[in-house]
């Protein structure tokens, strides 16, 4: 833990001098704000990661408490429009990206490959890696290859039906979820089922309406985590964070539901309680791991469901995570004594750094 409070204390020196030449372009789309522009023709979804007003007030007065000016942008066209009307002379922009809107699978990725190919500095990860950090199916494979410890998946197509005629075998509990989708999104009660012919009817049937490829995984009982990481020339894993549900720490056979993420009905919890220190590090050099193969920058968050063995398995990645107040980086952060305003600090100093 002191590397990675070393690490936070170094990056007001980079931020120090970040101020002194930029300024902040705050990217984020929130419920209120966040319209169509000249017309254009966009795909809202209804089912969206997009802030409240109450979060993207606590994400600008953050940034402005670590003394950057901010000047904020609720649709990625405007802040494209306005980027090429400058391009005839160098701006002053630091881009802190939050954009995630549409319903496309490559929705988060336009901003930073925008910025690319720009030269406009922004923070967290670039196009592809936040591209693969959503393509599920893709990086469970790809770190199961590594020796990351995941559960078992299986994808139906509504085209082609399942991927390589590989299915669950009967009786197999499994969680259905989209491919491509974060924040819960798809996610409900009834995602949990055990595979026999009347699931993979209803896996048809979600598939056909939604006309989407379906993630299939096996469910696994237990504990569940989210694990910030900060990541300079490595990446440093913080403290595990417990996520409870209506009090019960041992999740069993209940989920984080797209309900329970959209109202914030769930609360945060040292991991720490519930096991030893050598699952604690186990976890931690999981996520490490992850970081490292996936090719995360500057910061993100790696999420785990511990089963009552104490073997973590990876469910998620998420490359521009929450840092509301309601949020396992603000609980992370407020656990080592730090300010709201330090997550905003270092994000954008690690991002500077590269």
């Amino acid at each position: 833990m002191k590397e990675i409070e070393n690490l936070i204390m170094n990056t007001r020196l980079t931020t120090t001098e970040l101020r002194r030449n930029y300024h902040i372009s705050l990217l984020t789309n929130t419920r209120s704000r966040t319209r169509e522009i000249n017309n254009a023709v966009i795909n809202y979804s209804t089912n969206n990661e997009f802030f409240n007003d109450q979060e993207f007030g606590e994400v600008l007065r953050g940034i402005q408490e670590a003394n950057f000016y901010v000047e904020p942008f609720f649709n990625e066209l405007e802040f494209i429009q306005t980027i090429l009307k400058e391009a005839y002379y160098k701006n002053k922009r630091f881009v802190y990206n939050l954009s995630r809107n549409g319903t496309h699978i490559g929705k988060k990725s336009l901003i930073p490959s925008f910025c690319d190919l720009m030269s406009i500095p922004y923070t967290g990860s670039n196009a592809l890696i936040i591209s693969v950090s959503r393509a599920k199916y893709i990086y469970t494979k790809y770190l199961e290859n590594h020796n990351v410890k995941v559960p078992k998946s299986w994808v139906y197509d509504p085209i082609n039906g399942w991927l390589g005629q590989n299915k669950p075998i009967p009786n197999t509990k499994i969680l259905i979820k989209p491919m491509h989708e974060s924040a819960s999104i798809g996610l409900s009660k009834t995602s949990i089922m055990i595979f026999d012919q009347h699931a993979e009817s209803e896996i048809m049937k979600q598939c056909e309406e939604d006309t989407l490829p379906i993630l299939v995984q096996e469910f696994i009982s237990g504990f569940e985590c989210e694990v910030p990481v900060l990541i300079s020339q490595k990446p440093y894993a913080m403290n595990p964070v417990g996520i409870s549900i209506s009090n019960e720490n041992n999740l069993g056979e209940d989920i984080l539901t797209y309900t329970n993420s959209y109202n914030d009905d769930y609360n945060f919890y040292l991991l720490e309680r519930e096991f030893p220190d050598s699952i604690i590090q186990t976890i931690q050099h999981a996520a490490i791991q992850v970081a490292s193969l996936i090719g995360l920058k500057a910061y993100g968050r790696i999420d785990f469901r511990i089963n009552n063995q104490g073997i973590p398995y990876l469910m998620d990645i998420a490359a521009t995570p929450y840092t509301t107040k309601h949020s396992s980086f603000a609980f992370a952060f407020g656990n080592m004594g730090l300010e709201y305003h330090d997550i905003y600090n270092t994000i954008i100093g690690l991002s500077g750094n590269r």
